[in-house]
Parts: structure tokens; C-alpha cells; sequence
């Protein structure tokens, strides 16, 4: 079976696409090898354009992210294990994923958008517990311990916790009960996924594939960190989705080419679903040369794990003159 090649961060508006109407632009991308391509569902005509040419279309949705729900609701805000804010990384603010306003207001988030748009597929992303990962050595913090969240794990758990008292009830946590919060953090995350399954199968236009970004770490690195830390439960998370694309940025995370294929291999063989690792194709945070990105495609292309690769994403491809190779690649068997 052929592999799936997309283009992630697609819009009309980008340089080489500025001046052309929809059927050119999806011209474009077919040469440059693309079948699928993430962005771009807001224009009616060009998803039109893309499905009268049999390319999908799809989008991703940020899931436990993003500062706004700090302020709408402010006990979204992950508290550590210290007791204190998460702090915001950057631009990163991660949000507590087991709030249920948080979760209802997504779900409903996540209907309108495919009730709206025509897309193909849907890529939760932020699909976990709060840690800013995208480095060679990051900084995991263990969260939430909100009074929410601790009532709620006491009430599955039936364990009697001080609720007000972060700090404490993280000590009593981490030191006797930690294997049954590690399983209840990947419970709430598999149990939004189902959720979000349900919905765009009952809301969407089309049939949709419901498909995730996932942290690229195995379940024996950083202590069982992508469940301990993550909360992401790659066996359970299989039975809900039906493509996995692990973010195997190498450079960002400071590792060798061959890294993505082991990934691809490992989430494949865990999930039991089809893998899309998404590589990155821009020079970050220290130079990529054509030669290393062309050997990422290859890794990601070539690992018996893999189902196909998504670049992320287009517009570094196009800053750092990488379409060429792209097409180049693209266009091999």
C-alpha cells in the first residue's frame, strides 16, 4: 500500500499560493507530491477544489492548551507538585485536562468545527497532561493537583486526600499511590478521546479519521514519563483512533535520524494503528541541512512502522527552498 505524504500547515495565504485560485493551488501541491494536506479547510472553494482532485483535507485542534482557559477558567491552571502555577514555556500554557468545563466546552468546540468545515480528518494535538517536551533535556513537571482534580481522582480511588492542600496531597500521591494516579491521568485522557470519537462521528460532514499527536517517547524513557508525565496510554488510546503521527521533531529534541523510524516502529506496535510520524522541516533550533532532511523523509518513508509521513510544516519548507527536494522524494515509490 502507498504512503500517505502530507503537508501540514497549508493556507491560501502563503507565499506561492497568494495569487492563485483554489484548483491552481491544489495543482501545486499534487507537484510537489502531496496527497493530504493539514490547513486550509476555512476556504469552501479550495476543500472543493482538493476533494474534486481526491485530496484530503484536514485540521488539527488543540486540545488542553492555550492561556485563554486560565482566564475564563481560572482552575484550569495545572498546579504542581510543589503547589505552585505551572509557569507559561514560551508560548506554551498547558491546561488541566480533566476540568470538565474545560472538556465540555472542547467537545463542543470540536463539533462546530466539523459540522462547519468539510475535512477529512481531525489531529487532536495537546492530547495531555501539561510539560512542554520539544527539548533534549525538558522540564517535566507533574500536575494537576488542583482540588478538582483531587476529588475527582478520590472519588475513583476512594482515597481521602487534602484537597486544599496541593502540596500535601502531592507528597501523599507521589510517595504511596503513584501507579493508580499514572493510570487515572491516562484514564482521563483516553476517555476525552472516546468522547471526541463519538462526536465527530455523529457531527461530521463526511467520514472522518480521527487521528493524534503524540509525544515520541517510548514507555521505558524518563521513568515511564510518556505515561507517568503525559498521561498518554498508547495501547488504550488505539481502540479510538485511527492514526497515530508521533512528533518526532529530531533537532528540537536532539536526536539522531534513525530515531524516527524507531519511534514509528514503537507507536505502531503499541497502538496497533497505522503511523504518520511528522518530522520537522525547518532549522530549529540549530541548522538542518537538505542532506539530514532528506534522510528524515527516508527514515520516516521507509520504517516498516510507518504508514506515510506528514512535513511539518509547509511554510519552513518554503523559507529553507526545501520544495524541491520534497517533490524529489515525494515522487519516488
Amino acid at each position: 500500500m502507498a504512503k500517505v505524504k502530507a503537508l501540514y500547515g497549508f493556507s491560501p495565504e502563503l507565499e506561492p499560493f497568494r495569487s492563485l485560485r483554489p484548483g491552481q493551488m491544489v495543482n501545486l501541491l499534487r507537484h510537489w507530491g502531496a496527497d493530504a494536506v493539514f490547513g486550509g479547510y476555512q476556504d469552501e472553494g479550495f476543500v472543493a477544489a482538493a476533494h474534486g482532485a481526491g485530496l484530503p483535507v484536514y485540521a488539527e485542534f488543540g486540545c488542553f492548551v492555550r492561556q485563554q482557559w486560565w482566564e475564563t477558567h481560572p482552575e484550569s491552571r495545572p498546579l504542581t507538585a510543589e503547589g505552585e502555577p505551572l509557569p507559561v514555556v514560551e508560548w506554551y500554557a498547558g491546561v488541566t485536562p480533566s476540568i470538565p468545563a474545560v472538556r465540555e466546552g472542547l467537545l463542543e468546540q470540536l463539533g462546530w468545527l466539523v459540522r462547519e468545515h468539510d475535512v477529512d480528518g481531525v489531529w487532536l494535538d495537546f492530547i495531555r497532561w501539561p510539560s512542554r517536551w520539544e527539548s533534549p533535556q525538558p522540564r517535566l513537571y507533574q500536575t494537576s493537583f488542583d482540588p478538582i482534580s483531587l476529588r475527582l481522582f478520590s472519588q475513583e480511588t476512594g482515597l481521602d486526600l487534602p484537597e486544599r492542600e496541593p502540596q500535601a496531597a502531592a507528597a501523599l500521591i507521589l510517595a504511596r499511590h503513584a501507579a493508580a494516579w499514572t493510570a487515572w491521568k491516562c484514564r482521563q485522557i483516553t476517555s476525552w478521546v472516546a468522547q471526541a470519537r463519538q462526536v465527530v462521528a455523529a457531527q461530521a460532514r463526511r467520514s472522518c479519521l480521527v487521528g493524534l499527536f503524540v509525544v515520541p517517547w517510548p514507555r521505558d524513557e524518563r521513568e515511564g514519563a510518556i505515561t507517568r508525565i503525559m498521561g498518554q496510554d498508547f495501547a488504550a488510546l488505539g481502540a479510538h483512533v485511527d492514526v497515530f503521527s508521533p512528533m518526532v521533531y529530531h533537532r528540537m529534541c536532539g536526536r539522531p535520524v534513525s530515531w524516527i523510524a524507531e519511534i514509528a516502529d514503537h507507536v505502531g506496535q503499541l497502538s496497533g494503528k497505522p503511523v504518520w510520524p511528522i518530522i520537522q522541516t525547518m532549522s530549529q533550533p540549530d541548522a538542518l541541512s537538505d542532506g539530514e532532511f532528506a534522510q528524515a523523509m527516508d527514515a520516516a518513508l521507509e520504517s516498516p512502522g510507518s504508514s506515510g509521513v506528514v512535513l511539518y510544516n509547509l511554510k519552513g519548507a518554503v523559507d529553507e527552498g526545501r520544495l524541491d527536494a520534497i517533490r524529489q522524494r515525494f515522487a519516488r515509490p
